[in-house]
């Protein structure tokens, strides 16, 4: 953020910025969480390869990763609000583009869809802290919510609207519409602010001083990798071990809408418990839920409900690390920079590393024992980003 961004807000109503936020943050799963339900009509309609197929589902977080680390590049230019009235028409055209009529369109569409979250992604938690610094919990809550529950809505939603409007077209351009009202909400954040940046952005190395933008980072990439990985192999464990497609669908949206709770309500308990104990509890949850898979499998919603409360609470846990760690509200977006650019593209080896234990195994146990290292891991880094920094009292 520049010192335009830093400059007070007269011109907005609170109520008006967190109605901007809310219709914003909706937008930055349903593109991509309305896919994954329509893929297999998709794949046989278009006659796509399993690769090609993977690979609309696996550019947008590959996007997540590289194209996070331009935001900050982009608000020496314009005002993080502008930018993100920007990045949402982007978004919005490429979910329109990504229901094209040819896997070239499509291709494109998803690249687009990937760019404009990738960016908001980074710049609106930011602008949380920045606007609200004295319910920054609360915020960050609203927003994960309001992230997690369009991923819940778009999975759930997917195939009726498929049905309803004939196509799988139909249904992938549904989201172009959310788009244009999270844009038509933001248009308030965006007045009486200047459009242009003015003043000097601070410097990456400034960031690199900061002693816990690798710990948060490395959190972010450890948590997402599990999410991630489980978001997409489990219904593939799931069928492998006899329980129907349809069965499978179901246990991950059950999966994803237990997260909700959690998403509110951990921001809220981080500022007021601390974030260390939180962090414990939401990896044990997600080890018991691995463990279960792996010793017990014949009970996989209590194992996926697990999971769910986990994951549901890592995510909210980490944008909520990259708010308070950053040294002051100008370096936010460039520490949520770091880490969602590492942090997502660490993520995207999680489902290839997994699928290739499987390959190379016959079987899940070492991809899920793989996974339960990482989860390992996710304890390791989230103590290690919860340190005082060296000298603090």
């Amino acid at each position: 953020m520049t010192p335009a961004d830093l400059r007070p807000r007269r011109a907005t109503r609170p109520w008006l910025l967190v109605l901007g936020v809310v219709l914003v943050a909706l937008n930055l799963r349903p593109a991509i969480a309305g896919f994954g339900p329509l893929l297999p009509q998709i794949q046989e309609q278009l006659h796509l390869t399993a690769a090609t197929a993977g690979l609309l589902t696996t550019i947008p977080l590959l996007c997540w990763g590289v194209l996070a680390l331009t935001a900050p590049a982009l608000t020496r230019r314009w005002s993080s609000e502008t930018v993100i009235l920007a990045m949402v028409a982007v978004l919005g055209v490429g979910a329109l583009l990504r229901a094209g009529p040819t896997l070239g369109v499509m291709l494109l569409g998803t690249v687009l869809v990937g760019a404009g979250i990738a960016v908001v992604n980074v710049l609106l938690p930011s602008l949380v802290r920045r606007d609200f610094p004295a319910r920054v919990g609360l915020m960050l809550g609203v927003y994960t919510l309001a992230v997690v529950g369009g991923a819940t809505l778009a999975s759930a939603v997917a195939v009726p609207l498929d049905t309803l409007g004939g196509s799988w077209r139909a249904s992938l351009a549904t989201w172009a519409g959310l788009a244009v009202v999270g844009a038509l909400a933001w248009l308030p954040a965006v007045r009486g602010r200047p459009h242009r940046s003015v003043g000097a952005v601070p410097v990456w190395r400034e960031l690199f001083r900061n002693p816990h933008a690798w710990p948060v980072t490395l959190f972010m990439g450890t948590q997402s990798l599990v999410f991630f990985t489980w978001l997409a192999w489990l219904p593939r464990v799931w069928h492998d071990q006899g329980l129907s497609a349809g069965v499978a669908g179901g246990l991950l949206s059950l999966g994803n809408l237990v997260q909700l709770p959690f998403a509110l309500f951990m921001p809220i308990l981080a500022g007021r418990l601390g974030v260390l104990p939180l962090i414990a509890v939401s990896v044990a949850l997600d080890a018991a839920g691995l463990l279960g898979l792996l010793l017990f499998p014949a009970q996989p919603l209590v194992w996926t409900l697990l999971l769910g409360a986990g994951c549901g609470s890592t995510f909210p846990l980490a944008l909520y690390l990259m708010a308070v760690r950053a040294d002051s509200p100008a370096q936010a977006p460039q520490l949520s920079a770091l880490a969602q650019g590492v942090g997502y593209s660490l993520a995207a080896l999680g489902p290839v590393a997994f699928g290739a234990l499987h390959d190379l195994s016959g079987g899940w146990s070492a991809p899920l024992w793989f996974l339960l290292v990482d989860t390992g891991l996710v304890l390791v880094t989230g103590l290690w980003a919860c340190r005082p920094a060296r000298g603090a009292a």
